[in-house]
C-alpha cells in the first residue's frame, strides 16, 4: 500500500532579533513586555489537514531534526512531502539531497507558499538553490492541498468533503504560569484573498481569489467534534479565512448554529478581516455570531485626501479607530498590524503613523517592515526597478530584517530603530496584552449584562468570570508597569472592574488575594531572556495516521527549552495547571488578611 510523509523543514532554528521566529507571540504578536511576554506554539497545520484526509497511511513529522527526518525517509515511503517556506530554501535543498541518497525510490513534493517563490529568482542565490529544487522535485503543490495529494496518490473520489476532526491544539501560555494554557484547534474555512495587496504572497499564491474548504454548517460540526473531543462549554476556535467578514451570510450563517444551541454559547472564534470587510458590520452583531478577535491589517495611518496612502482597496470603508474602537466596546479584540518603509515613509510622518497605530491599542500587534518576496506584483515591481539589494536571499524572508531594497529615504539601522521604537510605544503607552484585554472585557460586560437577550446574558456572565480571572494580573502589572501612564490606567481599570461586578464574598476576596501574591511573585521574579543560545526546536511530534477517520497515534519529543508547554490533558480551551506555589515572605498571609474588610 502507498505510504506518504508529510514534513515540515527541520530544525533547530536560529533566533531573530533575540526571539524564536516559531513562538508567533512571544516574537510577534506580544513582542517586548518582558516578564509579561506571552508564549506560543502552533503546529504545522497544513500537514495535519492533509495527512486526516487521505486513505492511505501517513505520517507528519513536524519540527524535526536533521537526525529524525534522515531516521524516517529510511523507512521508504513512496511519497515524501516538504512544506516549503521561503526563509528554509536551503534547508529544503539539503532535504531533497537527502531523500535522493537514503530513499531514492521517494517521489518528492514540494508545497506550501513557498512554491510561489520559485518563480522567481533571488538576487542573492549564489548557490542556485532554486534551481536545484525545480529539477530534482518530483512534483510541486501549486494548488489547494488535499485534493493535490489525493489525485497524486490516487484516492478516490479526489472531491470528497475535506474533513478537519482530529486538528492538533495551537497553546497559548499566560505569563509568569508557563504551565497553564489556553489551547485552540485550528479551523481552514477558506484560501486566498480578493482583496490583492501587492505584498501579499498568500493572495498571490491563488491568483486573488478565494477557494471555499468549508461552508458554515461544516465549520460548526468541526466545533461541535472538537467539543466532544476535549469537554467543557467555554472554547476558543481560530478560523482561517483571509478575509473572514467580505462574505456576510457565511459569518451570520455561522453565528445562527452558534446560537441555536445553549450547548455551544460558550464557542468564541478568531479570525482575519480587513477594514472594508468589517465596516459592513455592527459590532454587537459580531459578538452576536461569537467573533472574539480580528486580525486587522491597518498597514498605513498616514492618510491623503481622506484614504490611507498605503491604496490598499481593503482600507476602504470606516477608519481603523472607528471599528476597533466599536469591537472594543462588545469583547471583541484586535490583532492590528503595520508595515514599516512604504516608499512614502520619512523620518518624520513615520513616526506620526506609529504613533496613530499605537494610539488604537491593539492587543496584539504586528510591525514588519515591507517585504517583497518573489511571486508578487511588490518584488516584481522593484525588480524591474532594479531596487532590490545583491545580497537579498532566502535568509531574509522574515520579519527581523533591514529593507533588502533601496529605499528613497531610509539607510541601514533606520527600520531597526524605528521597529524598536513602535514596540516601546506599545510596551510604555498601553502596557502588556493582558491589559486591552481586560479593560475590553470589562467594556463589553458593561454592553451586555443589562441585556434582555439569553445569548447576551450568557456573554456577560463569561466576561465577568475573565474579568475577575484578569484580575489576578493586575496588582502585579500595577506593582511592575513600564510606566506610571500604564500603572495608572491599570488602576482606574480595576476600580472600574469593582464598582462593575463587585469584590465578591469574603472568601473569593481571600482567594484573589492568595492569587495576587502568587502572581506577582512569579512575575516579581522572572527574568525574560528568550530561549538560550543561539538556536531555538519547537517540539518534535511524530503522528500516524493509520486508519481514516479514526484518532491518529501521536508521540512527542520535546526539548528544553520547549519544556513549558504540556500535554492536552484537561477539559475545554484552558489546559492544565502544573505548578508549586512559592513560599511567600513570612508575613504575607497576615497582610493578606489586613487588606480584606471587616464584613463580607
Amino acid at each position: 500500500m502507498t505510504r506518504v510523509l508529510l514534513t515540515n523543514p527541520y530544525g533547530p532554528y536560529e533566533l531573530k532579533w533575540g526571539t524564536a521566529p516559531s513562538d508567533l507571540l512571544n516574537a510577534r504578536l506580544g513582542r517586548g513586555h518582558g516578564a509579561f511576554d506571552m508564549s506560543s506554539h502552533l503546529p504545522t497545520y497544513p500537514l495535519y489537514l492533509i495527512a486526516e484526509n487521505l486513505k492511505v497511511p501517513t505520517t507528519v513529522l513536524d519540527f524535526p531534526r536533521w537526525d529524525d527526518f534522515i531516521h524516517e525517509i529510511k523507512k521508504g515511503y513512496d511519497f515524501v512531502a516538504i512544506e516549503l517556506k521561503s526563509l528554509h530554501v536551503r534547508r529544503v535543498a539539503k532535504m531533497i539531497g537527502a531523500i535522493k541518497e537514503f530513499s531514492p525510490k521517494s517521489q518528492i513534493v514540494i508545497g506550501g507558499y513557498g512554491v510561489s517563490a520559485l518563480d522567481d529568482q533571488m538576487p542573492g542565490d549564489k548557490e542556485n538553490l532554486r534551481d536545484y529544487i525545480l529539477e530534482n522535485a518530483d512534483h510541486l503543490c501549486r494548488a489547494e492541498g488535499v485534493r493535490f495529494m489525493r489525485e497524486l496518490v490516487q484516492d478516490t473520489p479526489v472531491d470528497r468533503p475535506v474533513t478537519q476532526y482530529h486538528m492538533p491544539l495551537s497553546h497559548f501560555n499566560l505569563p509568569g504560569m508557563q504551565n497553564l494554557q489556553i489551547r485552540s484547534p485550528a479551523i481552514l474555512v477558506s484560501l486566498g484573498c480578493p482583496n490583492a495587496c501587492e505584498f501579499c504572497n498568500t493572495s498571490a499564491f491563488f491568483h486573488y481569489k478565494k477557494q471555499y474548504i468549508a461552508e458554515p454548517a461544516e465549520v460548526y460540526g468541526f466545533m461541535k467534534a472538537h467539543q466532544a473531543r476535549s469537554g467543557g462549554d467555554t472554547h476558543n476556535f481560530i478560523l482561517f479565512d483571509e478575509d473572514m467578514f467580505l462574505n456576510q451570510e457565511y459569518v451570520r450563517e455561522l453565528g445562527r448554529l452558534i446560537r441555536s444551541d445553549k450547548k455551544t454559547w460558550g464557542f468564541r472564534w478568531v479570525t482575519f478581516g480587513s477594514i472594508k470587510a468589517l465596516s459592513t458590520f455592527e459590532p454587537e452583531e459580531l459578538r452576536a455570531c461569537g467573533v472574539q478577535g480580528v486580525w486587522v491589517g491597518v498597514e498605513s495611518s498616514i492618510e491623503e485626501d481622506g484614504q490611507s496612502k498605503s491604496g490598499y482597496a481593503k482600507r476602504a470603508g470606516k477608519s481603523p479607530a472607528d471599528v476597533i474602537n466599536g469591537m472594543r466596546e462588545w469583547g471583541i479584540f484586535t490583532i492590528a498590524s503595520t508595515i514599516v518603509g512604504f516608499d512614502f515613509h520619512d523620518h518624520e510622518n513615520i513616526i506620526e503613523d506609529i504613533d496613530k497605530f499605537v494610539q488604537l491599542k491593539p492587543m496584539f500587534y504586528q510591525i514588519s517592515p515591507l517585504t517583497p518576496c518573489p511571486g508578487t506584483r511588490l518584488f516584481e515591481k522593484m525588480q524591474e526597478m532594479h531596487r532590490l539589494h545583491d545580497d537579498y536571499d532566502w535568509n531574509d524572508f522574515h520579519l527581523w530584517k533591514e529593507a533588502p531594497y533601496d529605499h528613497p529615504v531610509f539607510k541601514d539601522g533606520d527600520i531597526k530603530r524605528y521597529y524598536d521604537y513602535a514596540h516601546e510605544k506599545l510596551r510604555t503607552k498601553n502596557g502588556p496584552p493582558l491589559v486591552q484585554l481586560y479593560e475590553s472585557t470589562i467594556m463589553a460586560y458593561g454592553n451586555m449584562h443589562k441585556l434582555a437577550d439569553p445569548f447576551f446574558r450568557y456573554q456577560a456572565d463569561q466576561a465577568a468570570g475573565l474579568i475577575r480571572a484578569l484580575g489576578i494580573y493586575m496588582k502585579a502589572i500595577e506593582n511592575n508597569a513600564p510606566s506610571p501612564e500604564v500603572r495608572e490606567r491599570v488602576r482606574s481599570l480595576q476600580a472600574q472592574a469593582d464598582q462593575l461586578i463587585g469584590r465578591g464574598s469574603l472568601p473569593a476576596q481571600l482567594a484573589r488575594q492568595v492569587a495576587d501574591a502568587f502572581v506577582g511573585y512569579r512575575i516579581g521574579h522572572a527574568v525574560h531572556a528568550g530561549p538560550a543560545g543561539r538556536e531555538y526546536a519547537p517540539p518534535t511530534t511524530w503522528t500516524y495516521y493509520d486508519k481514516p477517520g479514526k484518532e491518529p497515534r501521536v508521540k512527542e519529543r520535546r526539548e528544553a527549552a520547549a519544556e513549558s508547554m504540556s500535554k492536552y490533558l484537561a477539559r475545554g480551551s484552558v489546559g492544565p495547571l502544573h505548578i508549586e506555589l512559592p513560599k511567600l515572605p513570612k508575613m504575607a498571609l497576615t497582610n493578606i488578611l489586613r487588606q480584606l474588610p471587616s464584613q463580607a
